[in-house]
């Protein structure tokens, strides 16, 4: 537990250190390393000898024993490095490492408005707010208003939570907030889990090739808390703790529960949202649309999810619930295959969308028809690292108009731009792409603030659910 507590400590003063940045090369211990260190040492993998007690000078030591793993690209002839094993290398590292990349709060800020909205019986059968609050041990503003909340205990106590903190007089006013028992059903509930259970999982369903272990699913993501036997709660790595505030955190819990047809709903969730998100720019030199009804063969069919008109440019925006599964983020063949699949459909409706329009079906009458120029955008839930790259996104490279894939994360930056500049640049510069990538959100954003100066392009509905919580002093405390 020592280790534990000492990476735990580490991570904390990273993320002080550069806020907005939880990765930075000056760093003892990269965050991946930390996770991956944290759930062998909980594994019973990891020993010090002597039973040396651990301290901060073991830490790059750490790091450097997760950078040096094997991985199979390695274990074959330097000479005859194929397609497939390059392909392999770059997958696993981008799923290793990319995610302590993301923008930390936004996954959380989303929660409230994609939830806080009617649940329509018999388009939703199974989601609703009961259902929500069941999952997650809350409402989804009490949910949402305890991610600070926290956050800023265990950045304050080296990691740590303690339920007898309840008890103590400055704990009164947040009781006043939120019920002392509401609270720890929520960390009962979607945050914390025995050191039993966590070290069962932690060695359990390990991959038969141990140098692709390092990849395994880490329980401390699904329990970022770690019941200590005394009964403090230990959680070494805080991101794992915003983590559980976040969209990704209800459909899993949903999908265990209810099984697909969750799934499915949280699909139209999504594409609700995506379209609220794009009608921020009707006040910023665009003319948004959502999807168009129109017929076929005597049945009623909707078009794309979005059509975003400027002057110069038509986005049309498809939405698509796609997560690869563990698996498939290791293996470049499966990853491909679930791209064809899944980003295939979004493709075809984007071309079929694309054709009906321009072949002058009546139902799309409301958009433009002098030739300017089309652009596609597919929205995925969550990162999909690598779709937009030549080696794994072909087909877009076949697309009539270019075409990128982006996360909501990387739709609410570039509505953020667009809405700021007042224009549609950033969808041309998005979809430009390059030598070996499709598109490149990374560059166009990028781009985007060397252009205005500024850090981060706000996103009014993100700031609204901000502005909502009840208890901001502890955003402010975290930004100290």
């Amino acid at each position: 537990m020592d280790l534990l507590r000492l990476l735990a400590q580490a991570s904390i003063r990273q993320w002080r250190r550069h806020p907005l940045q939880l990765v930075d090369e000056r760093d003892l211990i990269k965050p991946w390393a930390i996770s991956l260190v944290a759930r062998e040492a909980l594994a019973g993998g990891l020993h010090a000898p002597g039973g040396e007690r651990p301290t901060s000078s073991v830490l790059r030591r750490l790091d450097e024993m997760v950078i040096s793993l094997q991985d199979p690209l390695l274990l074959g002839s330097q000479e005859s490095v194929g397609h497939d094993a390059l392909a392999g290398y770059m997958l696993r590292s981008s799923y290793q490492q990319f995610p302590y990349q993301q923008p930390i709060f936004g996954d959380t800020a989303r929660m409230r408005p994609m939830l806080k909205r009617p649940f329509p019986r018999p388009k939703y059968q199974v989601l609703s707010d009961a259902a929500i609050e069941e999952l997650l041990g809350a409402d989804i503003d009490t949910y949402t208003d305890l991610a600070p909340f926290f956050l800023a205990a265990v950045m304050s106590n080296n990691g740590s939570f303690h339920r007898s903190w309840f008890d103590q007089p400055n704990f009164t006013k947040i009781c006043e907030g939120v019920p002392k028992e509401q609270i720890l059903k929520v960390y009962d509930t979607r945050l914390s889990a025995p050191l039993a259970a966590v070290r069962r999982a932690a060695r359990s369903g390990r991959h038969a090739r141990p140098e692709l272990r390092q990849h395994d699913f880490n329980p401390l993501i699904d329990s970022p808390f770690i019941i200590l036997p005394d009964g403090t709660g230990l959680a070494p790595l805080p991101t794992f703790v915003t983590g559980r505030f976040s969209m990704a955190a209800l459909y899993y819990a949903g999908q265990n529960r209810y099984g697909t047809q969750f799934t499915i709903e949280l699909g139209y969730v999504n594409e609700a949202y995506t379209v609220e998100q794009l009608m921020q720019l009707n006040e910023a030199g665009a003319d948004v649309h959502g999807e168009i009804m129109y017929r076929e063969k005597k049945q009623e069919k909707s078009s794309v999810d979005g059509f975003v008109v400027y002057p110069d440019q038509v986005v049309l925006v498809e939405v698509k619930s796609l997560r690869p599964a563990m698996d498939q983020r290791l293996d470049p063949v499966s990853y491909a295959e679930r791209l064809r699949r899944d980003i295939g459909k979004a493709k075809d409706q984007l071309v079929k969308t694309y054709n009906l329009w321009h072949n002058r079906h009546a139902a799309f009458a409301a958009l433009p028809t002098d030739g300017r120029a089309v652009r596609g955008l597919i929205v995925v839930p969550e990162p999909l690292y690598l779709a937009n790259h030549t080696m794994f996104g072909q087909d877009l490279g076949s697309m009539p108009f270019p075409t990128a894939v982006v996360s909501l994360t990387q739709l609410e930056q570039l509505v953020a731009v667009a809405a700021a500049e007042r224009s549609g640049r950033i969808f041309e510069d998005l979809t430009a792409g390059s030598q070996y990538l499709v598109a490149d959100p990374t560059a166009a954003l990028a781009a985007a603030r060397e252009r205005s100066g500024v850090a981060v392009h706000r996103n009014d509905i993100l700031d609204a659910s901000f502005d909502a919580m009840r208890w901001q002093r502890y955003w402010n405390q975290l930004d100290q």
